[in-house]
């Protein structure tokens, strides 16, 4: 017996709901993850043009393919390993649904995605590099990008409160590792993941306003 079902009983599948934004950068991830494990000379080119560097001040970086300036970019498509690879896809799939959603499936929604996402792996990628270093360090990963989004996810699912709700203990989090850091390295940017959550926290209010689609509510009560 077939039972009728209304409007707002349907379910769509995940990922025809998932914005074009966020398959995007996850293809982009996974194939540039590809490429490093079966074409080791182009990996070898793509992780020296990506990575960012830092080192102690007044000492020369290594020479990289396409300057200095392009990594603060593109360090979100370089991951050490499939473990870190996977957990910021899961976080991008997860917390970029719902920012690309609320801003809309169009063209604009999906610019203003791209210019919410790098401007806080740009945010995080820039704190890391005004922290004194004692020695050269390479910094890649999605997680500069992605801190934002958990920001910005709060956001949408429940206006400041929401995001406070979410940013607050990933930045506490942050600072531990920070603190233990100082008796045990741990070779984590606590300071990317920082500086990408409080941009994705200041700047999704505005990316939201120019970009989001009009009539649409902006915050979650």
């Amino acid at each position: 017996m077939s039972v009728p079902q209304r409007d707002d009983q349907v379910r769509t599948p995940i990922f025809n709901a998932m914005p074009a934004a966020v398959l995007i950068l996850a293809i982009a991830m996974a194939g540039v993850a590809a490429i490093t494990a079966f074409a080791p000379e182009a990996g070898r080119w793509i992780i020296a043009s990506c990575l960012v560097i830092a080192g102690p001040a007044g000492q020369p970086l290594p020479a990289q393919p396409l300057g200095h300036i392009a990594p603060l970019v593109l360090h979100v498509f370089i991951h050490f390993g499939l473990f870190h690879l996977v957990m910021n896809l899961a976080i991008l799939i997860g917390a970029g649904r719902a920012v690309g959603l609320a801003l809309g499936r169009g063209l604009k929604g999906m610019v203003g995605f791209f210019v919410f996402f790098f401007a806080c792996s740009i945010a995080g990628a820039g704190l890391d590099l005004l922290l004194p270093h004692d020695a050269i360090v390479r910094m890649g990963g999605a997680s500069t990008g992605v801190s934002g989004l958990i920001a910005a996810a709060g956001w949408v699912r429940g206006g400041f409160r929401g995001m406070l709700g979410l940013a607050l203990p990933w930045i506490g989090f942050n600072i531990v590792i920070a603190l233990t850091g100082m008796v045990l390295p741990i070779p984590i940017s606590w300071a990317g993941h920082i500086g990408g959550t409080v941009a994705g926290a200041l700047l999704f209010p505005l990316v939201l306003a120019v970009f989001g689609e009009a009539g649409r509510p902006r915050f979650s009560a």
